[in-house]
């Protein structure tokens, strides 16, 4: 009776499973087939794929989206660059060094991560157009150096303070300096956590539309992300999949290369905390 109950059990959730996955990817199959149909193949059969493909529509979007992702290839490597120098700096002295109010301003710090990105929306807009001025690089870099690194820190320093005491002691005695040790010593040691951070860092400026739509009028300077709602403008339902797809190339390569970093930064992370 038991394992009859476990087999009914095992069954209905298995089909659950099943048909979640279904609806997970499922759509992700639509877009794929469906960007590789001519506009009369989608419109009759844009349920289940088809043959010819046609590739044109990869082309028109090629054309209309390189100058976007060139953008957001700029503004994701500056930007990630330096988020993870200033949380892994600022980790590096919360988990590593002491000093008065410590314990309180990393608490302090952490109270930031509180409040609500739409709270400072518009305080934000008029700080960054009137010192640094609106249509430029700087104002899509800036507000991630200023405002990204406070998660960073959360998680860079669960991860330090995890790591060995004996071997920060062992340099120290042998007269390395905190910044030696920190770009000698610790940096090594961290890069499964710098890798998850770099491709979390990555996945948000690439899906990123709201803060470039509000903050650049100029359309060359756009990102991907905002150049596919505000720009290009497909006229067909496959060409519009195949420019989803383009956008999304360089992010699944960059999270299949450093998916072993990504995993064993998540991993050690939460085994340290």
């Amino acid at each position: 009776m038991k394992s009859c109950k476990r087999y009914v059990s095992g069954f209905f959730l298995h089909t659950t499973l099943f048909v979640l996955l279904i609806l997970l990817l499922y759509p992700l199959a639509m877009a794929l087939w469906g960007a590789f149909k001519s506009p009369t193949n989608f419109t009759e059969t844009q349920w289940y794929p088809t043959l010819p493909l046609y590739f044109s529509n990869f082309w028109y979007a090629l054309e209309k989206l390189v100058r976007p992702i060139l953008n957001t290839l700029l503004v994701a490597i500056l930007g990630t660059a330096g988020v993870l120098f200033i949380s892994s700096l600022s980790a590096y002295a919360y988990a590593r060094m002491k000093f008065p109010g410590q314990n309180f301003l990393y608490m302090f710090v952490m109270a930031l991560m509180m409040v609500p990105g739409c709270l400072t929306l518009v305080p934000s807009y008029m700080l960054y157009k009137g010192t640094i001025g609106i249509d430029n690089y700087a104002i899509m870099i800036l507000p991630m150096w200023v405002g990204a690194p406070v998660s960073g820190v959360f998680l860079l320093r669960g991860f330090f303070a995890g790591l060995p005491e004996g071997i920060f002691e062992a340099a120290r005695i042998d007269g390395a300096k905190e910044f030696f040790i920190y770009t000698r010593i610790c940096l090594p040691l961290s890069l499964p956590i710098l890798g998850t951070m770099t491709i979390m860092q990555f996945s948000n400026v690439w899906n990123d539309y709201f803060w470039p739509m509000i903050t650049i009028k100029n359309e060359n300077l756009l990102t991907v992300s905002a150049s596919l709602l505000l720009k290009y403008a497909a006229s067909t339902q496959p060409a519009m999949y195949a420019g989803y797809l383009v956008a999304s190339l360089l992010l699944v390569f960059l999270f299949l290369f450093a998916n072993r970093y990504y995993v064993e930064g998540l991993a050690s992370t939460a085994l340290k905390l």
